[in-house]
């Protein structure tokens, strides 16, 4: 059996299948492989989603396993095996539990089979589950969705694809969040549309829908549509696409990721709290990392001190250093995992050295769909209880006498994108019924905002706000109007909500951008102007009261 460091040496001479013997061997690990100090850059992208392919079709077996054998041991080779595996919420959850002895039986298997890791959009994955799983009690759903594809690819053959209709259904694999490896799904379906001969798409309505929105893609999947010979120097060039987005994307430049942060169950310190509220890639995380950053820079505030015992420390720390306004090109981070909410917490320094005592707070992507779900007595995971649960703990069972802020993200021209079969709207109308009924927003909130991000897409100049509020008009004036009936009940500034048109700058690829930091000032701005700022002495003597 060859060490780490021999594999490392050899790593071309071995087969993706090989590699992934050793990782689930525990040899090496994803992340040491994916280190380029380690395998001198010799460890390929086409290597590296090969190998990602299999571990993802065994991750379903060895997540079952780890809840069989119920052991420290068993959770954490899983989460060694699969860094960025579905279930490592989970498994960190009952690793610590393990540790803390609150588990002390065995749970009982919760599944019988793989059917609830199958994609159900995928033909040939149904088709495989029914040869390798002939009895099973879903044997006739999983027919039944064969023969539904079936009947689509039939009436596709007749039809054609047009370049609308694949473009609503890239969107919709991207905000899927059943499906395990989004890239790959929607490289599969443009190649697939491609290749048809009756009816299909041509190369030249891919290239023109990419220079049409240059974010229709990610960078991993231009990248693999790169290598795959489907584009080329001179397509990027008909694009338009700047030279430096482009030598990221040769580069395979990947996003960040983030750990996993402990839950969360209180605010601890005296502040305002300001909370970010939105669904899956709304984009409210890239939004706060160009707040955070422009905060931090001196520009509009003196300075930030962080507050180094918060539970979200190291995600604020990361935030705050994605984005520079001098022309570079920054990687914006991947979206974080679906049930993490973050606490950051900061002293905000103005410019006449009054310290504003901050926290922000990073809302779960899944919050909201979670209330809908709950609201409609649908059935919930538990991530989706728990990640409800933290929602209860800070905002009614611990919730502090701080004062508090409010920004819902929605990002402009996602009105048509459906998350799990419905639109974003719909979530967002249950979420205020929601808050309603429990009284989240209460006497303590002094305002409420809609960030409506990514708004370049809108029309530029004196133009660009009209177009955002007759967008909100057209598309959100039921979830507006139930916002607005919160802030009246609850005498939240004079019953009004703030709409913030926001853009990071020019983003390409999904996943590059080149930072402008006009609108995150302003947000930054608001900020200063609505929190209390407090003279050093003034402050001191604050903290003093508080801890007696």
């Amino acid at each position: 059996m060859p060490s780490k460091e021999e594999i490392f040496d050899n790593i071309n001479e071995y087969t993706a299948e090989q590699i992934v013997g050793f990782i689930k061997q525990g040899i090496v690990s994803i992340p040491e492989l994916e280190d380029p100090n380690n395998t001198g850059g010799e460890y390929s992208s086409d290597m590296r989603d090969k190998v990602n392919e299999l571990m993802s079709d065994h991750e379903p077996r060895d997540w079952q396993k780890a809840l069989d054998t119920n052991t420290v041991e068993a959770y954490q080779y899983y989460l060694d095996t699969y860094p960025d595996g579905m279930h490592r919420d989970e498994a960190r959850t009952r690793k610590r539990a393990l540790q803390n002895d609150t588990i002390p039986v065995k749970p009982e298997p919760v599944q019988t089979d793989d059917w609830p890791y199958v994609d159900k959009e995928s033909l040939p994955a149904l088709q495989g589950y029914v040869a390798a799983h002939p009895d099973s009690p879903h044997i006739r759903e999983a027919k039944r969705l064969i023969n539904k594809i079936k009947n689509r690819e039939d009436v596709n053959d007749l039809t054609g694809i047009d370049m609308d209709a694949l473009i609503k259904t890239v969107q919709n694999i991207q905000a899927n969040k059943k499906v395990l490896n989004p890239d790959e799904a929607v490289y599969q379906k443009i190649v697939s549309s491609i290749e048809r001969k009756n009816g299909g798409i041509t190369v030249e309505e891919l290239i023109q829908a990419i220079t049409n929105d240059k974010n229709l893609l990610s960078a991993g999947v231009i990248h693999k549509l790169y290598d795959e010979g489907y584009l080329t120097k001179e397509d990027f060039a008909a694009m338009g696409v700047d030279r430096a987005f482009l030598q990221h994307m040769l580069e395979n430049v990947r996003p960040q990721q983030f750990d996993t942060p402990d839950t969360l169950t209180q605010i601890n310190r005296p502040s305002t709290e300001i909370y970010f509220w939105g669904i899956p890639s709304s984009g409210k995380s890239c939004a706060l990392g160009g707040i955070l950053s422009v905060a931090s820079s001196g520009t509009v505030a003196s300075h930030i001190d962080k507050d180094n015992h918060c539970q979200g420390y190291g995600y604020m720390s990361r935030l705050m250093l994605l984005f520079k306004n001098d022309g570079s090109v920054g990687t914006l981070p991947e979206g974080t995992s679906l049930s993490s909410t973050y606490e950051m917490g900061f002293n905000l320094i103005d410019k006449e050295g009054l310290i504003h005592p901050i926290t922000c707070i990073d809302l779960a992507g899944e919050m909201i769909r979670c209330m809908f779900k709950f609201d409609s007595g649908a059935d919930m995971t538990e991530d989706e209880l728990r990640t409800l649960d933290t929602l209860t703990q800070i905002l009614v069972d611990n919730r502090t006498s701080n004062r508090k802020m409010h920004f819902f993200v929605i990002e402009y021209g996602a009105d048509d994108r459906l998350y799990e079969g419905l639109p974003q709207r719909t979530y967002l109308e249950a979420a205020v019924q929601y808050i309603r009924t429990y009284e989240i927003f209460k006497h303590d909130t002094d305002a409420i905002f809609i960030l409506v991000s990514k708004v370049d897409k809108a029309p530029k100049g004196t133009a660009r706000n009209e177009a955002v509020f007759e967008y909100l008009k057209k598309n959100y004036q039921g979830f507006i109007n139930g916002l607005k009936a919160i802030c009246k009940e609850n005498e939240i500034n004079g019953g009004e909500i703030e709409i913030v048109p926001f853009s990071l700058g020019t983003v390409c690829f999904q996943n590059y951008c080149q930072f402008k930091d006009d609108a995150s000032e302003l947000v930054v701005q608001r900020i200063i102007e609505r929190t209390p700022g407090y003279k050093q002495d003034k402050f001191n003597k604050l903290l003093g009261k508080l801890k007696k």
